[in-house]
């Protein structure tokens, strides 16, 4: 998963440094789901309009049919809260955003960790040794965070209520859960990196391991539940207590949604004209009908024609009342979008029920053609599907929120892509290899994946971001994303949404 640490230093042109940066995230979020996240400056005094698309290219063959909206789940919350007065841990808000504050730089220091692993398994020895000084460097902020936490959150006030000295408790068990997520992420790409190999991992190794012990131990005193290996129970309690937890502490921060289709809003308008128009080219029809009855009524012939005619004329406006509901429905998707969306505040935020975001949603999707890759020059070219999500926003600005610490708003999208699964080929098939020892050929099991180009692009003011990557899939699902190139910035020459097919998704 590639991250974009804030893009101050990249937003520099002329010497003179840009003051909007996004953070964009790319990632598998499960088995099923592809995450995108959109983390924007919350602003404090003017409006701040911005738009995002992400795209995924499936080949036609592998693309199944069905409703995007179905598929997608989107939720947002307030982000990036900094120190403030406002966080005096006395009160449950208070201690709830101190929690998720500290979740906030558990996670970004999970990435370093992450980042400084990657350096040193693909550097030289002489870099090595900065890599192994970053690794240190992250462990031991993570530690110092979490120790300062605790010495807030565990000072009680004499004028405590039961509610608020149970809300410390949670408070600490949460930072403990987060700070086991970390290490244990950290010994896993240790183990990946081969630590027994290197000299230079061996302190850090060290390092590591008394960190996890001395936590688990403070578990332990505490009595916080326990992930006990022989215990398949003990397992899903842990699973189930850390998962009501994170939901606990960041609902103060998560925003209430307000959401309608555009089709749904004006399907009565729609319906009203288009039924004039179908019944007047009707009415027509049968006016132009009766005048030639009068002459023709006593033929046994024509009162047939004359039936047959009323009821092509009767099929005709009803073709005309789903053709013309479909045609209008099509370019309001286009001109305007398919669905409207709005972000409001939560009540505990300080500024419960204003504005935060609103912004226009539509996801399309339609064939496009590229040159067949293994020999570009032939003219063969290959189709594919590409499933495209448009969202073009305004962030309103908040003071209330700024004033109290919360800089920015995140939004997290997630798409399913679980009815392509079924078209795929088995995840392994049988390949034969030479066994050099035996020398004879032999059956290995390649894993069978394909890979779905994915690009997301952001543009905020004047500057445009962009990130692309490809998702590795198989038959049991998704596997990763990989070749994830870090988001970019250039000047944003139009607002993204109204840029060609091509020059939204060209890789």
């Amino acid at each position: 998963m590639a991250t974009t640490d804030m893009l101050h230093s990249r937003l520099a042109e002329g010497g003179a440094e840009l003051q909007l940066d996004a953070e964009l995230r790319l990632g598998v979020h499960d088995a099923s789901r592809v995450e995108w996240i959109l983390s924007l400056p919350l602003p404090s005094s003017a409006e701040t309009d911005y738009s995002a698309e992400v795209s995924i290219e499936i080949p036609s063959n592998l693309f199944a049919k069905h409703a995007p909206w179905d598929q997608l789940q989107e939720l947002a919350r307030l982000d990036g809260p900094e120190d403030s007065p406002a966080f005096d841990a006395s009160s449950i808000d208070g201690l709830r955003r101190l929690a998720v504050l500290a979740a906030s730089k558990l996670t970004r220091a999970a990435d370093g960790l992450a980042r400084h692993g990657q350096v040193f398994s693909s550097t030289s020895s002489e870099d090595q040794a900065v890599a192994v000084e970053g690794l240190g460097a992250s462990l031991r902020f993570a530690l110092e965070l979490v120790s300062h936490t605790r010495a807030k959150i565990t000072k009680k006030c004499a004028d405590d209520s039961r509610k608020t000295a149970t809300e410390r408790d949670l408070v600490d068990e949460y930072l403990s859960m987060r700070l086991l997520e970390l290490l244990s992420g950290a010994e896993r790409n240790l183990e990946a990196l081969g630590a027994d190999g290197h000299e230079a991992l061996r302190g850090f190794g060290e390092a590591l391991g008394a960190a996890l012990e001395a936590e688990l131990q403070y578990r332990s005193d505490r009595g916080f539940i326990e992930a006990t290996p022989e215990s398949r129970a003990a397992l899903e309690a842990y699973l189930d207590r850390a998962s009501r937890l994170k939901k606990h502490f960041q609902e103060v921060l998560f925003l209430e949604a307000d959401r309608y289709a555009v089709v749904d809003r004006i399907h009565h308008v729609v319906a009203a004209v288009v039924a004039v128009v179908a019944s007047t080219w009707a009415f027509a029809w049968q006016f132009a009908l009766a005048s030639r009855a009068t002459s023709e009524a006593r033929a046994l012939s024509g009162v047939i024609a004359l039936a047959v005619a009323a009821g092509v004329v009767y099929a005709v406006k009803d073709r005309i009342k789903e053709v013309g509901r479909a045609w209008i429905a099509g370019r309001v998707h286009r001109l305007y979008a398919q669905r409207v969306l709005t972000w409001r505040a939560p009540a505990k935020a300080g500024s419960g029920g204003k504005m935060v975001l609103s912004a226009r949603e539509s996801i399309d999707e339609h064939a496009v053609s590229e040159p067949d890759p293994l020999n570009p020059g032939s003219g063969t070219t290959l189709t594919r599907r590409r499933i495209c999500f448009v969202q073009r926003g305004t962030i309103a600005p908040a003071k209330a929120l700024v004033d109290s610490g919360i800089t920015r708003v995140r939004q997290v999208f997630r798409y399913d892509l679980s009815p392509i699964f079924s078209r795929l080929d088995d995840a392994e098939k049988s390949v034969p290899v030479l066994d050099v020892h035996a020398r004879r050929v032999r059956i290995a099991r390649a894993p069978r994946c394909y890979r779905f180009p994915i690009t997301m692009r952001v543009t905020l003011g004047a500057t445009t971001f962009e990130e692309r990557g490809e998702l590795v899939v198989h038959k049991r699902g998704l596997e990763r994303l990989e070749g994830t190139v870090p988001a970019t910035w250039t000047p944003a020459r139009r607002v993204s949404g109204s840029s060609t097919s091509a020059d939204r998704a060209s890789r």
